[in-house]
């Protein structure tokens, strides 16, 4: 419902009298009219929060009423966009360790044979074997054509036969800018089935071409989904009802020439580049993309510690922890590099925005986010009180390092995220404890995320007042506790 149909009900119900409503809200009766019978918008949250107040509106119908507001002021696409990337950062971690449990039996080679294969389970098992037989090709490869939206459980099948396997997958996405009937971001659905493909099979290549062009025109029929190996080539419909596989060796290479051809005409989705050097690497990443924002959810030592802290860091750095002195001085190296080059040029483009949670997170366990748990001895008492008060120093001196409340993003995540103006990065561990920096190039997507974070600083990051308030409190409770 409309918020003047939501008003409208409300008021009806309630048995509200207009002059005394209008009186209370300090506008018009003939003003208070127009915006009930939607003639007119509500001028500002702040008004329709009154009006849910002299109604005496519970949270639930307040929050539908707010809501109502935010969609005739943004409209829908916008709206429920925001709310599935919301959705998005605060399953970002559930969606990056996203695994299937599938064993699947690979049978002999001379079963499979050019046919018609009927049912879900039988479709999907040559899928599983083509992929298994593919491991055995001097240069193996797989081209599949399918849309992500429907592929999780078998790219988690295909990733536990092997996750190396060199893959192209060619899809498309929608760039309508218009709400499917279910409000979905059907984008940010893809993206996210990717990411755990991706962070898995470092071999994974993803391209995408939009809905509105002729090769899905000309795809889109029949046996619309693809699966192309050396030798096989398997046609299968988007339900996985029914399959055709083909052996002959013209047949397949038709559809690798034609599936080549498509490729041309597609773009890059994400790429995924391995971190084998957190630190050295992100320097070198720095140095070559113009970083706009930086969302992360606790302090970052990275950015504040100085040499006479390097003692800090090693002592929180567990034993076993990855060539821990040679790290110790890459460190020393990145925090020269960040105070002294880069940060004192980007300031007023790169915006650090953290979170209120991961701030008094770190402050009640001294863990952060830029190192596992698994790696890293809590941050003492003393050590807190230390990164606290440098952190507040770096905020007081940089009015781009903003404080949001952003409760949905896990406190306790490693994972953070940098945006471009051409891409949106994720920095993530992949299976192997690899830090991987994937790429997302797509451009509804990126301003999708751009949107977000611009609305984030908008409305839930605190004042440069409120925020060094609140760090106060934090450096208050550690040392109430020493």
């Amino acid at each position: 419902m409309s918020l003047s149909e939501l008003l409208s009900f409300y008021i009806n119900k309630k048995k509200t009298n207009m002059t005394q409503f209008a009186q209370y809200l300090g506008i018009d009766r003939s003003t208070l009219h127009k915006i009930i019978k939607g003639q007119r918008p509500a001028t500002s949250e702040a008004l329709v929060n009154k009006m849910t107040q002299y109604l005496c509106l519970s949270q639930e119908e307040t929050k539908q009423i707010l809501e109502a507001y935010e969609i005739d002021t943004i409209g829908a696409f916008i709206f429920y966009r925001r709310k599935h990337i919301q959705d998005f950062f605060k399953e970002a971690d559930h969606v990056l360790d996203h695994h299937y449990q599938i064993t699947e039996q690979v049978q002999n080679d001379q079963t499979l044979v050019d046919d018609v294969y009927t049912g879900r389970i039988n479709v999907e098992h040559i899928l599983y074997t083509l992929y298994s037989y593919e491991l055995r090709e001097e240069k193996p490869h797989v081209r599949i054509m399918e849309q992500p939206y429907e592929m999780s459980i078998i790219f988690d099948s295909f990733n536990h036969i092997s996750a190396e396997m060199p893959m192209t997958h060619l899809f498309y996405l929608d760039n309508s800018q218009k709400q499917t009937k279910n409000n979905e971001f059907y984008n940010l659905k893809c993206l996210n089935n990717l990411l755990p493909v991706i962070l898995r099979n470092k071999n994974y290549h993803p391209y995408y071409y939009y809905s509105n062009v002729s090769i899905m025109n000309e795809h889109d029929v029949f046996y619309p989904n693809v699966m192309i190996t050396t030798r096989y080539l398997f046609t299968y419909t988007n339900d996985h009802s029914q399959g055709i596989l083909y052996k002959l060796p013209q047949i397949v290479n038709a559809y690798k020439e034609k599936f080549d051809a498509y490729l041309k005409e597609a773009e890059c989705f994400m790429t995924r580049n391995s971190w084998t050097n957190y630190l050295t690497d992100t320097e070198t990443f720095f140095d070559t993309h113009v970083i706009t924002q930086e969302i992360m959810t606790t302090p970052c030592p990275t950015y504040v510690f100085e040499e006479n802290d390097l003692s800090i860091m090693r002592k929180a750095l567990k034993d076993f922890f990855p060539n821990k002195e040679e790290f110790i001085k890459d460190f020393q190296k990145f925090g020269y590099y960040w105070n002294e080059v880069f940060y004192p040029q980007h300031s007023d483009i790169f915006h650090i925005i953290y979170t209120l949670q991961g701030l008094r997170y770190t402050a009640k366990t001294g863990y952060l986010h830029d190192i596992p748990p698994e790696l890293f001895n809590p941050l003492s008492l003393e050590d807190r009180l230390t990164l606290l008060r440098k952190w507040k120093e770096f905020c007081i001196k940089h009015p781009y390092v903003m404080m949001a409340d952003m409760p949905y993003l896990s406190e306790t995540s490693t994972t953070y995220f940098q945006l471009t103006n051409q891409s949106f990065h994720i920095i993530a561990s992949d299976s192997t404890g690899t830090l991987a920096n994937i790429s997302i190039k797509e451009i509804t997507l990126v301003e999708a995320f751009k949107d977000f974070i611009d609305n984030v600083v908008k409305k839930n990051a605190y004042s440069k007042e409120d925020e060094i308030k609140l760090i106060d409190e934090c450096i208050e409770m550690i040392e109430m506790e020493m």
